[in-house]
């Protein structure tokens, strides 16, 4: 007897996007929330991300070891330490070095049945599942892991205050604050950012303190008529 229930019509792929669609996003660990890099090239068996201001490392992260992608960030079940140890190279990996982490990725997903009854598995090579957003602070309690309220209760409080990086990098000025976003003008009106409300990490009265590091800034820099 055939079984015409909607999980058996389930196709996962309608539920993922494909990896050229990640380039630049930020890279982050599952677990603590562990900055990764961004992805910078996507290779048959991995994802190479960049992560540093002044002297910049390469990792080379293998796709079978990818939870998701929750829209703006990219999340693997490996830590900071393990891609220091494992996967920051000089170079590409050589071709079926990474071949063994198909079996014993622990990402892997059983077989869905399809309409016809056939059973199919996730393609990792090609497509990435999409997962709601990750809730986890720094130290891998439960929070939010972007913290999006930060406490403010009034936005425009934040009006002509400074903004500074995770990484203590000075960006600008405050100048507007909508439903969304807030927008960063640099000094001297040079550039212009658009950032979620959600990157904001702290407000202490006197400077907003964004959870994206100074490289990422570039992601949300907006063009400005001259």
């Amino acid at each position: 007897m055939s079984n015409n229930t909607e999980s058996s019509n389930f196709d996962w792929k309608d539920n993922s996007i494909e990896w050229k669609d990640i380039i630049k996003k930020e890279a982050r660990g599952y677990e603590k929330g562990d900055d990764l890099g961004e992805v910078q090239e996507i290779g048959q068996e991995f994802v190479v991300t960049e992560r540093g201001r002044v002297k910049k490392n390469k990792f080379y992260l293998p796709k079978q070891l990818v939870s998701g992608y929750d829209g703006d960030v990219l999340w693997f079940n490996i830590t900071e330490e393990e891609a220091e140890d494992n996967f920051k190279k000089d170079h590409p990996p050589k071709a079926g070095e990474y071949s063994r982490y198909k079996s014993a990725s622990v990402t892997e997903q059983p077989d869905v049945q399809t309409q016809d009854g056939s059973r199919s598995s996730r393609d990792l090579e090609k497509y990435i599942p999409l997962i709601e957003k990750r809730k986890i602070d720094r130290v891998g309690t439960e929070a939010s892991y972007t913290k999006s309220s930060a406490g403010i209760q009034d936005w425009d409080t934040i009006l002509h205050k400074s903004a500074r990086t995770m990484d203590s990098v000075a960006i600008g000025i405050v100048t507007a604050v909508n439903d969304n976003n807030v927008v960063i003008t640099s000094d001297g009106a040079k550039d212009e950012y658009s950032i979620p409300k959600n990157e904001v990490q702290s407000f202490n009265g006197q400077e907003v303190i964004f959870n994206t590091n100074y490289d990422r800034f570039e992601q949300f820099k907006v063009k400005v008529p001259r």
